[in-house]
């Protein structure tokens, strides 16, 4: 009875002893890791991986993140290493075109638009994010050929497990410029009594071009051979010259700007509808640069 009551004594003191270390405004329990560290890439769900990429910036990078899931930072740093997955891309065109029957397959990024000597990343000590970066210079690519760049993490080593769903990556360049994208006007045919609405998307071919459609004409890749032109920028960035793309018969008129203040085109050029040439005045503005005006 003697050692029982010693026991029953010893529960009031550790409570106290408890709530004493609880007031303290130093006191810090530690319990350690809760669950084991699991290495996998950030942005992988679903394997493809969309990002913008300016025809502007010579010396680009294409970056790729990785993260540890743990508790607690590793307390040393993390070398992840990466290998160029083909058959990642196989199963990406293999899913699709089942889903899709115009799916058109992507193609693997030409090695000559990047440099990869060591497919590594670092998570560095007492952090959980870490970054393959692949130095990358797309001048001369094609910008109709939707590339990927498959990766897939192989090791790491800590020997920490990695998430089987979350270790590729189908990484697929958007190239664009500083003219490209969504824009509004209208489209002035000197043979119609009112203009037409236009609504075109203007797509980056090379640091100062872009493709278009032809006022009336379909936008549709189908037609990329008949219905489109190309502008290009002077260095000034107000005059604008226009040529055929493909087989189209379009023909400058002379006197095409851009301002870039509020980043839009004046137009002038003409094209043949059957046996007529048909002049087009058009003016077509940034949709973007139209919203930000908008915004209160």
């Amino acid at each position: 009875m003697k050692n029982k009551s010693f026991q029953y004594g010893l529960i009031p003191l550790a409570v106290l002893l408890l709530l004493f270390a609880s007031c303290r405004k130093d006191a810090y329990v530690h319990f350690g890791e809760q669950y084991k560290k699991i290495i996998y890439i950030v942005h992988a769900e679903g394997m493809e991986y969309k990002k913008e990429h300016s025809f502007e910036k010579l010396n680009d990078t294409i970056h790729v993140s990785v993260y540890c899931a743990t508790t607690e930072p590793p307390a040393e740093d993390v070398k992840v290493s990466f290998k160029l997955d083909t058959e990642a891309l196989d199963s990406i065109n293999n899913l699709n075109a089942l889903s899709n029957a115009n799916y058109i397959p992507r193609q693997l990024l030409p090695s000559a638009y990047y440099s990869a000597t060591e497919l590594t990343a670092v998570i560095k000590k007492g952090a959980q994010y870490g970054v393959l970066s692949i130095p990358v210079n797309f001048s001369g690519i094609d910008p109709d050929v939707e590339y990927v760049l498959p990766l897939s993490i192989v090791a790491n080593d800590k020997g920490y497990d990695i998430n089987a769903k979350l270790r590729t990556i189908g990484y697929q360049p958007v190239f664009i410029n500083g003219y490209s994208g969504y824009y509004s006007g209208s489209s002035a045919n000197e043979a119609e009594t009112a203009p037409r609405i236009v609504s075109p998307v203007l797509k980056a071919m090379s640091r100062n071009t872009i493709r278009m459609p032809v006022h009336n004409l379909q936008d549709d890749t189908a037609f990329l051979a008949t219905n489109y032109m190309l502008l290009t920028i002077g260095d000034d960035q107000k005059a604008v010259s226009i040529q055929p793309y493909g087989n189209a018969k379009v023909f400058d008129e002379g006197g095409s700007t851009y301002d870039a203040a509020t980043q839009t085109f004046l137009l002038n050029y003409s094209f043949m509808n059957g046996a007529t040439k048909v002049t087009v005045h058009e003016k077509i503005r940034d949709i973007e640069a139209i919203n930000e005006e908008e915004t209160p």
